[in-house]
């Protein structure tokens, strides 16, 4: 395990202090990868980070078999397949919870301490302390702050 997490340190641009990245997780663009402290990211999880960059912030949970990608494909293009990728940011506030089997789309923004549902396709900014949930992923809930800082 401390071996997993120096080598991690040393391939991410930042990766915080007592972050735990599990077995079976495929991160690809590891440079343009920003990890905050205590954050726990679990098995068969895949990130690509293309040259916009990921951002994951502190205290962040990422369970099994989620999918977060920068990169997209233009499907505009006639030449899709052979055309290059487009890349957009990706920003995950302090304090998420992403559930199991999620998708978080190219662009974008969780704010901090939002909860992401199982199954969840993200493909609209999430905003601070609300829960999201469904296929295209809904806003099914806004808890407030002055609840959360009990």
């Amino acid at each position: 395990m401390k071996l997993r997490g120096m080598y991690y340190k040393l391939r991410l641009r930042k990766c915080g202090w007592g972050t735990v990245i599990d077995k079976y997780v495929n991160l690809k663009g590891q440079r343009n990868l920003e990890i905050g402290e205590s954050c726990v990211i679990n098995s068969f999880v895949h990130i690509w980070a293309g040259p916009a960059g990921l951002k994951i912030g502190n205290r962040v949970m990422i369970a099994s078999h989620v999918a977060i990608t920068t990169l997209t494909h233009d499907y505009e293009d006639e030449s899709m397949r052979f055309a290059p990728p487009v890349d957009k940011g990706i920003e995950i506030g302090d304090d998420v919870w992403i559930g199991a089997h999620a998708i978080i789309m190219p662009g974008i923004h969780i704010g901090k301490g939002a909860v992401i549902g199982a199954g969840a396709v993200v493909t609209k900014d999430v905003p601070a302390h609300s829960i999201v949930a469904g296929v295209p992923a809904r806003l099914m809930k806004h808890v407030k702050e002055d609840v959360i800082q009990r």
